[in-house]
């Protein structure tokens, strides 16, 4: 019997580093464009989460005919709602992406201490602006004194 050479079926040493360069190429495109899009993803969650703690104390104001306030913490960066008696209160810290720029109309102090907002048992609300940021991104809720309902606008 002649036996002729057999190739192995397994992978070359140079095929292998190969596919490790191009994985790794490709990874070094890739995972800075999804930071950035977790970056906005925050800031757009906190843009929400804003907005609907305004609708909430707006509706807990109607609904239980009490004052409810929505307090921004620019500082600590957060906000929170409750009832002014002291009861309910719900809160959201924002991620640590997440800055508040500021709160408008703008009062004496600085624009990113503590604010309260009162939501009143007729439907009756303030006109406000908060303005979040993230190192690329900027996003505005705007409430409508009007209807009492808050909006996400990106700038």
């Amino acid at each position: 019997m002649i036996r002729t050479p057999t190739r192995s079926a397994g992978v070359t040493l140079m095929e292998l580093l190969v596919v490790v360069a191009l994985a790794s190429i490709l990874l070094a495109i890739v995972f800075p464009a999804v930071g950035s899009g977790l970056g906005t993803l925050e800031l757009r969650s906190a843009a929400t989460r804003v907005a609907a703690a305004a609708r909430y104390a707006r509706d807990q104001a109607v609904y239980r005919q009490r004052i409810y306030q929505l307090e921004i913490d620019g500082r600590a960066g957060s906000v929170s709602v409750a009832d002014i008696e002291g009861g309910g209160e719900r809160s959201y810290q924002f991620p640590p992406s997440v800055q508040v720029e500021a709160v408008l109309p703008a009062e004496d102090a600085a624009p990113t201490q503590r604010r309260r907002l009162f939501f009143f048992p007729d439907g009756s609300a303030p006109d406000f602006e908060v303005i979040l940021t993230n190192t690329r991104r900027q996003m505005t809720v705007i409430s409508d004194p009007l209807t009492g309902t808050a909006k996400v606008v990106e700038r």
